[in-house]
């Protein structure tokens, strides 16, 4: 009788076989000279930041990345920079996820957009540019995003309170804002279980 062993598939054993075994059976590698544990440690690093993209979203990062390789030849591996660019196309990468940027949503400016109403606004913003508002275009545009979702949001429950349906369309963007929102406000909450760098 032959026993069946079972074995889970790590985070990093998933992104070699959807990112880098693919890559590295079309021909990447490291130039001459480049030390076994610097390769492994470059490895490593991509696969350690590329963890937060789904199945989907690894497979289309390896075609994608296909093009990518670097020196004359471009079958050099591309740096974790580069793979981090295309990985924020594929997929953005959640804010929950970056720290730094969590951070701020605790400080002083997450309570003002709190109490201002542009919670989904800011973390729309954060998570397309990675940055807060740096110009006063940026901060109006915000402000205008966060005052175009409370006027949708009040008229899609104003509709559901008379007992109408929404209109085509409404009812899922009202919950996907109510989610965000909800989602957003608990980022405001630190946990006494999130301590650590990044």
């Amino acid at each position: 009788m032959t026993e069946v062993q079972t074995t889970t598939e790590t985070g990093r054993d998933r992104i070699r076989r959807l990112l880098l075994d693919p890559l590295a059976a079309r021909g990447f590698r490291f130039p001459k000279g480049t030390p076994p544990e610097e390769q492994t440690k470059r490895l490593n690093d991509i696969a350690a930041s590329m963890a937060y993209l789904s199945d989907e979203s690894l497979r289309r990062l390896e075609q994608g990345m296909r093009a990518k390789g670097q020196g004359s030849a471009k079958c050099f591996w591309p740096d974790l920079a580069t793979f981090d660019g295309y990985a924020e196309v594929c997929e953005p990468r959640p804010l929950s996820q970056m720290r730094a940027l969590v951070r701020w949503f605790r400080s002083v400016a997450g309570t003002q957009a709190l109490h201002a109403n542009r919670l989904v606004a800011e973390y729309e913003f954060w998570t397309e540019k990675k940055r807060p508002p740096r110009s006063h275009i940026e901060r109006q545009m915000i402000d205008r995003n966060a005052a175009d979702y409370a006027s949708k949001a009040e008229r899609v429950r104003d509709r559901i309170r008379r007992g109408l349906s929404p209109f085509e369309g409404d009812g899922e963007w009202l919950e996907w804002f109510e989610q965000t929102e909800a989602m957003v406000r608990d980022l405001l909450v630190e946990r006494d279980d999130e301590g650590g760098a990044e």
